[in-house]
C-alpha cells in the first residue's frame, strides 16, 4: 500500500489513556475538497465535543446542538474498543462498530466502523480506488440487504463523493441516502436517511489494509439543520500517531474481551 499513516503534529498518547469527549470551541480546520467532494454548507450555531480514542487512534468532532442551537442529547451506545470485540454489522463480520453515539429522541446515530476492504477494491493499490468506487464498497460491506440469490446489495445511495487530503493522507468524504424504518419524526409508513462519511485507509500488521469509517445520519426531516453539523463532523475525523495504548485492528484476533 502506498499512503502513510503519520499525522503532522500529533504526539504519542499517555499509555491507559481512556477515550474522553470534552467540549471543543475552536472551528476545525477544513481541507481543501476536490471537485467531486460534497460542497460545505453555510455556517451554524451548532455546538461540538470531541472523542478521542487511543486504542485505534482515531479521533473526531460531534455535534451536541443542530445549526440553529437546538440540542441534540447524544449518548454512549457503544464505547470505544479494539476491533476485534467490536460488534459486527453483518454476518460475516468484516465491518464492526468500533464506536458509537446516539440521540434516541432524534434518531441521529454517530458511528464509527473498521474493516478490510472488499470487493473491487481488493487487489488494487489504494492509488487507483475512486472515491465513488471506495464508497459504495464500503456501505456495500456495511449493508444486510440481499436478493434471492443471496447476493448482498446496497441499501445506500451515494449522492457525492470526493477526496480531501490531510497530513498527507487521502481521506473519502462522501453522502448518501438510505430508507430506513419508520420513525416518529415521519408522517408516512416510511423515512429516508441522510447522512455524511467518511473513510480512510490504515496499514495494520504486515501491511494489511483496514478501512476506517466515521457515519452522521439523521432522518430526512432533520437533514436541513444537521447537514452543517455532519459536515464539519466529517471534516474533523483524523487518524491520530498511535500511542503505546493503540492495538492493530488485525492484532491478536481470537481475543475478543
Amino acid at each position: 500500500m502506498t499512503m502513510t499513516m503519520t499525522v503532522a503534529g500529533m504526539g504519542p498518547l499517555a499509555a491507559g489513556q481512556r477515550a474522553v469527549a470534552a467540549e471543543e470551541d475552536s472551528t476545525a480546520a477544513s481541507p481543501s475538497p476536490d471537485s467531486t467532494a460534497p460542497a460545505p454548507p453555510p455556517a451554524s450555531q451548532a455546538t461540538f465535543k470531541t472523542l478521542r480514542d487511543p486504542t485505534l487512534a482515531y479521533s473526531f468532532e460531534y455535534p451536541v446542538t443542530t445549526a440553529s442551537g437546538v440540542a441534540l442529547p447524544m449518548v454512549m451506545s457503544r464505547k470505544p474498543e479494539k476491533y476485534s470485540s467490536a460488534a459486527p454489522l453483518t454476518a460475516d463480520a468484516r465491518q464492526r462498530i468500533v464506536s458509537e453515539l446516539v440521540s434516541l429522541q432524534d434518531a441521529v446515530t454517530v458511528s464509527v466502523s473498521v474493516g478490510p476492504p472488499s470487493g473491487t477494491l481488493v487487489g488494487k493499490d489504494s492509488s487507483a480506488w475512486t472515491a465513488r468506487e471506495l464508497a459504495e464498497q464500503v456501505l456495500l460491506d456495511r449493508s444486510t440487504g440481499r436478493i434471492t440469490s443471496g447476493q448482498r446489495i446496497s441499501l445506500s445511495t451515494v449522492e457525492e463523493a470526493g477526496f480531501v487530503e490531510k497530513g498527507g493522507v487521502r481521506y473519502c468524504v462522501y453522502e448518501h441516502v438510505s430508507q430506513g424504518s419508520p420513525t416518529l419524526l415521519s408522517s408516512s409508513g416510511t423515512t429516508y436517511r441522510h447522512a455524511r462519511a467518511v473513510t480512510v485507509m490504515r496499514e495494520g500488521l504486515e501491511g494489511a489494509p483496514y478501512l476506517y469509517t466515521l457515519n452522521v445520519s439523521c432522518p430526512q426531516e432533520r437533514w436541513e439543520d444537521l447537514e452543517g453539523p455532519f459536515m464539519r463532523a466529517v471534516e474533523s475525523f483524523t487518524l491520530e500517531a498511535p500511542g503505546s495504548g493503540f492495538v492493530q485492528p488485525n492484532e491478536a484476533p481470537w481475543m475478543f474481551f
